[in-house]
């Protein structure tokens, strides 16, 4: 792998299952303050969350908004008076939340082949809460694979932000974008954001899913994490 010096891992849905941390968090929140969860009301969550991430994307708000945001839209359309405040209910959530800890598969397995090639500097490089992140890396033991995690909240810049992969690269001591990898399965944030920054990029589509307008972003492409040693191997 004589061309790359780094690879960057994106967190959530790349290495570790969001939708089911998602899930469990809402679900144990829940039952702790005695409110029946429908399928329904996890969708409602998920459609909010999800507009707002993407207002963190565009820098309309902060993560300290969607915090409560997320929670008081889904109140708001749940129907019915449930007794809890948004800002209780976001709190047991990422508690919960945090404790999740199922692995993309073939994750821990590509981790550990990277972590053989010492002279490869590795990263985590997440949009996220601090607290709440180090948590779910810590129970997902995964931390020990990489030199540094760098969490937006702690860099003071979210991705796609280019601050944020500035600030990355200098803390690993790397002068040149176009050697550094970043995998991840947000075309927005992980994507066009290092792209645009001038990274190779890795995009993790196990889904496979069109990419549509954001093609021209993509170095590689890759449906099952073990794949990526295909990858780094062409290097």
């Amino acid at each position: 792998m004589p061309d790359i010096q780094a690879i960057l891992f994106d967190f959530d849905d790349t290495l570790i299952n969001y939708s089911s941390s998602e899930e469990y968090g809402l679900r144990e929140a829940f039952q702790k303050f005695g409110i029946p969860l429908r399928s329904e009301y996890l969708d409602i969550y998920r459609e909010e969350n999800k507009k707002l991430w993407k207002m963190i994307e565009t820098g309309d708000i902060s993560t300290a908004e969607l915090r409560i945001q997320r929670f008081e839209k889904l109140l708001d359309r749940l129907g019915f008076e449930t007794g809890v405040t948004a800002s209780r209910l976001s709190e047991s959530y990422l508690e919960f939340f945090a404790q999740a800890g199922d692995l993309e598969e073939g994750a821990r397995e590509i981790l550990q082949w990277i972590h053989e090639h010492k002279e490869l500097k590795k990263a985590i490089i997440t949009n996220g809460f601090t607290d709440t992140q180090h948590k779910r890396i810590g129970v997902t033991q995964l931390g020990d694979f990489f030199d540094e995690i760098f969490i937006s909240d702690e860099m003071g810049a979210k991705k796609p932000d280019p601050l944020i992969f500035e600030k990355a690269l200098g803390i690993l001591e790397i002068d040149s974008p176009e050697k550094v990898l970043i995998v991840g399965d947000n075309l927005v944030s992980d994507i066009m954001g290092g792209k645009r920054y001038g990274l190779l990029t890795c995009w993790y589509n196990p889904t496979e899913k069109d990419p549509e307008e954001y093609r021209q972003y993509i170095d590689f492409q890759i449906s099952h994490l073990s794949e990526l040693s295909e990858v780094l191997n062409q290097k």
